[in-house]
């Protein structure tokens, strides 16, 4: 009874973790060409185990058999299902030629079917010897070739390995790399410290099949903590529970993989999966998002606070925020995209700062815009001209026709000085019925040309409200920078000195402000 206990829990029981882990693994996606692999891997690793406790209680004669046919040809199996596994799961087969892939991992399955067709041992120990609780093997030349070209084919593993980590940029590729690398190396020790020394009575036979149970071990640490091979249910969980705002997946090509119910809404799409990102992006953000996007693959950084616009399918443009990392599903890294509504926000804050510098009736700029253009402009050291409007009657229009009028009057003012005002000035609102201008001038005589035009053409364009007339009337002040001042508070007073000169004489005229007289002589 006691012997049996031992033989339990030297075979049995990591044959049975090997097999739980194996069903877990297939388990997770039962459609993946990864997870189907390695679910084999590791119950072909249980049925060693479960193999030598079999051989273990059986007369010794039967050890030839069960090594020869079953256990060997196991151990053969396992090494081309690691090859397969390992270059499916980097991607490295696509490298490979099609007609290569996967047929020369099973190159060394060949042995398997040499021994099955021939019934002759090529590759195993055909003599055995018990020694206290175990039958052990032979170590002739058969077993001792088979077990240096498969730590060979391993340690070429462990380089492969230590290569995809070198070269992996994605931080949670690099995790799963680093531990698979350590552990295979941990393993490759194993096996060449258990695989060659003769530890007879005190080490079951094979003592490196252990070896199998460090990787179980390790691939249940990676399973769990960095989801590798994750379940289908934990990548949606992850995809849709992970945040209320809209989720998507993208590869490298900008190809969604997955979205989340609140994203296909955002977009008005009933199916996102398959559509190119791109395609959803406004064209004046088109270029900028998918170079911040590529820039991410390159870098595997995460990165929030991306601005950009989307296009959703009934044309309509939206201001969204984009936040991103990276996950790895099936051995494929994807781009995680939490993407934020924030075009109300945006609207909000835009209006906000529009209104900030600028009017609201008019959508001029309000005086506090006015005086930073103003200061910007006299900071370039041209000649310009400082206008100042004041509306003659203004007072009269909001009493005999009422506010609404006079806002529509205001609002016609404002068009006309945005329209006649040259390209390299600008007008501003900065009172009830008060207006600063500035323009800029080669010499007097263009300025003056320049004022006479631009006051014939607004009080030539009478404003009309559904049956009312009301001609445009406005007293002019005007100075010079730098010819009367320096300081834009000083051009302001100057112009205003001779806008009021107009106003006590006979409104409805310019004035030029003058150091000798004040102003000029008013003009029509």
């Amino acid at each position: 009874m006691q012997e049996l206990l031992i033989y339990i829990c030297l075979y049995l029981l990591p044959a049975g973790m090997m097999f739980h882990l194996a069903l877990d693994v297939w388990g997770r996606n039962r459609r993946s060409t990864e997870h189907i692999l390695l679910g084999s891997y590791i119950f072909l690793y249980g049925t060693l185990f479960f193999f030598e406790f079999i051989r273990n209680q059986v007369d010794i004669s039967y050890s030839p058999f069960i090594t020869t046919y079953l256990f060997g040809n196991a151990g053969l199996l396992l090494l081309s299902l690691s090859l397969h596994f390992i270059f499916k799961v980097t991607h490295l087969y696509k490298r490979m030629a099609a007609y290569l892939y996967p047929w020369i991992f099973y190159v060394p399955a060949v042995p398997v079917l040499l021994t099955l067709l021939l019934q002759t041992n090529l590759t195993n120990s055909a003599a055995f010897e018990h020694v206290g609780l175990f039958h052990y093997p032979e170590y002739n030349t058969e077993y001792l070739m088979t077990m240096t070209i498969g730590n060979v084919f391993h340690f070429g593993i462990v380089l492969l390995l230590v290569y995809l980590y070198k070269t992996a940029r994605v931080p949670v590729q690099k995790r799963v790399l680093k531990t698979l690398m350590i552990v295979a190396g941990l393993v490759l020790i194993w096996d060449v410290i258990f695989g060659y020394l003769e530890i007879r009575g005190f080490l079951p036979p094979y003592p490196y099949i252990y070896g199998g149970i460090i990787w179980a071990f390790a691939l249940n640490i990676a399973m769990k903590k960095f989801d590798f091979l994750a379940s289908y249910s934990r990548r949606f969980s992850i995809l849709y529970d992970l945040n209320p705002s809209s989720i998507l997946l993208i590869d490298r090509k900008g190809r969604i993989d997955s979205a989340n119910p609140a994203t296909n809404k955002l977009l008005r799409y009933v199916k996102l999966t398959g559509h190119n990102l791109t395609d959803s992006l406004a064209e004046s953000f088109k270029e900028a998002t998918m170079s911040a996007l590529d820039e991410a693959f390159e870098t595997g950084g995460k990165f929030s606070g991306l601005e950009s616009k989307i296009v959703t399918a009934d044309g309509r443009e939206r201001f969204v925020l984009i936040d991103g990392d990276f996950l790895l599903i099936d051995q494929r890294i994807y781009l995680m995209l939490i993407i934020r509504d924030i075009h109300m926000m945006k609207e909000a804050r835009s209006t906000a700062e529009f209104l900030a510098y600028h009017d609201p009736l008019t959508k001029l700029p309000n005086r506090r815009r006015f005086y930073e253009k103003a200061e910007g402009a006299l900071a370039g050291k041209e000649n310009m001209a400082l206008l100042v409007f004041d509306l003659d009657g203004f007072k009269t229009i909001n009493d005999t026709y009422g506010h609404q009028v006079g806002d529509g009057f205001l609002v016609h003012i404002a068009d006309s000085l945005t329209e006649f005002i040259p390209p390299d000035g600008f007008a501003a609102r900065v009172g009830g019925d008060e207006f600063y201008g500035m323009i800029h001038y080669e010499n007097r005589e263009e300025l003056e040309s320049r004022v006479t035009f631009l006051t014939k053409e607004i009080r030539q364009r009478v404003f009309h409200y559904g049956t009312i007339d009301i001609p445009v009337r406005f007293s002019l002040g005007i100075s010079c920078f730098p010819e009367h001042g320096d300081e834009l508070e000083v051009l302001i007073a100057k112009a205003d000195e001779a806008m009021y000169v107009v106003k006590q004489e006979r409104r409805n005229g310019h004035s030029f402000w003058s150091s000798r007289t004040g102003v000029t002589s008013p003009s029509k």
